[in-house]
C-alpha cells in the first residue's frame, strides 16, 4: 500500500511537469531560490561550525559548567542542550540534524536523542519575527507573545515524552561513550564537517524543490475548495502555507493560531528533511512526529487564548 501511494505521488508529479511546464518551473525555481537565498547562507555555517565543535571535543568543555541546569529543567545532559540550543537559533531541521550528529558522535544515548526530536526542532528566529509576524500579521507586537508561544509549547512537549523515553542524563554508560569518541584534529574536523554538511544542505534543497512543485499542483486542481486548500498548504510546507492562510483575510482570532500552529508544525517537507538527517542514523521519524503534533496542539490552543486574553484586556 505504502508503495501504492508512493507511485501515485510521482506520477502526479510527472503529469503536472508535463502539463503545466510553465507553472514547474516557476515553482522549481522558486523552492530553489528559497533554498539558495535563504536556507544556504544561513544554515550552512551552523552545519559547519556544529561539527567542527562537536568533532574536536570543544562544545563538551564549554558545556560542562551547565549539567545541572539541563538535567533540571529540560532533564537533558548537556550534549543533549547543546542540541536544543542548535534546533532554536539555527532553524529546521538544525535540531533534528544536531540530535542525529550527537548520537552517531557517541556523545548522546539513542534514548536522549530520540527524547530530543520531540521538541528540538523550531522554526529560525528571523522566521517568526520577521516573516511570520511583521510580514504577514503586520504586527510587531505579536513578536514576543509568539515565541514565548512557540518554545512554550515545545516545553509542554518535552513533558509528555520524558517518561516516554527514559533515560539518566549522567548515566555511567553515556560517560563511556564520550570517553570512546574519536578525536579529530581540527584539519581534519573542518574537512569532515564541510563535506557532511554541503551533502545535507543539498538534500534539503531538493526536498524543497519538489514540495515547491507539490504546492503547485494543489494550486491547479480544482478542488477542495479555497479555504480547505489553505490548510492542506500550512500542513504541506510552512512558507507558501502561511502565506496563502494570511492571504485569505481570515479574522485575527482564526488566522494567528493557525499561521502560529503550521509554524509549530513545519509541515511535510519538514518532516522528509528531517528524515534525510536521520538516514544514516538507526533513529526512527515516529518521535519527532509525534513531538511535532504535540506541538502543534499546544500552539493552537495557547494562541487562541492569547487572542482572547487581548481582546478581553482591549
Amino acid at each position: 500500500m505504502k508503495r501504492f501511494f508512493g507511485y501515485i505521488f510521482f506520477i502526479c508529479f510527472l503529469l503536472f511537469l508535463l502539463l503545466f511546464p510553465k507553472e514547474s518551473t516557476e515553482y522549481a525555481k522558486s523552492g530553489l531560490m528559497l533554498w539558495f537565498y535563504t536556507l544556504l547562507p544561513s544554515m550552512l555555517p551552523f552545519m559547519i561550525l556544529s561539527g567542527v565543535l562537536m568533532k574536536t571535543g570543544f562544545i563538551e568543555k564549554i558545556l560542562s559548567f551547565t549539567k545541572r541546569f539541563w538535567k533540571t529543567v529540560f532533564h537533558l545532559s548537556p550534549m543533549g542542550g547543546y542540541g536544543l540550543l542548535m534546533g532554536i537559533f539555527c532553524g529546521y531541521p538544525m535540531g533534528a540534524k544536531t540530535a542525529a550528529d550527537l548520537y552517531q558522535c557517541h556523545r548522546i544515548s539513542r534514548q536522549e536523542a530520540c527524547y530530543l526530536l520531540t521538541f528540538s526542532n523550531y522554526p529560525g528566529p528571523a522566521f517568526l519575527s520577521s516573516y511570520l509576524c511583521a510580514g504577514l500579521l503586520h504586527n510587531e507586537q505579536l513578536i514576543l507573545p509568539s515565541y514565548i508561544i512557540l518554545y512554550f509549547s515545545s516545553f509542554l512537549s518535552s513533558l509528555l515524552f520524558r517518561r516516554l523515553y527514559p533515560f539518566a542524563p549522567d548515566s555511567p554508560r553515556d560517560t563511556k561513550k564520550k570517553e570512546a569518541s574519536p578525536a579529530f584534529s581540527l584539519g581534519e574536523a573542518m574537512d569532515t564537517s564541510i563535506m557532511n554538511s554541503f551533502i545535507s544542505i543539498t538534500k534539503l534543497g531538493g526536498y524543497i524543490i519538489l514540495f515547491s512543485l507539490f504546492q503547485g499542483i494543489l494550486k491547479v486542481l480544482p478542488y477542495p475548495s479555497p479555504d480547505l486548500k489553505c490548510l492542506l498548504l500550512g500542513f504541506t510546507e510552512i512558507t507558501t502555507g502561511t502565506m496563502a492562510i494570511a492571504e485569505r483575510n481570515w479574522p485575527l482570532f482564526l488566522s494567528y493560531p493557525l499561521l502560529l500552529a503550521f509554524t509549530s508544525f513545519g509541515g511535510l517537507c519538514i518532516i522528509f528533511q528531517t528524515n534525510s538527517m536521520l538516514n544514516d542514523t538507526d533513529l526512527p521519524l515516529s518521535p519527532y512526529i509525534k513531538g511535532k503534533l504535540c506541538s502543534f496542539l499546544f500552539t493552537l490552543v495557547l494562541g487562541t487564548l492569547l487572542i482572547k486574553i487581548i481582546k478581553v484586556v482591549v
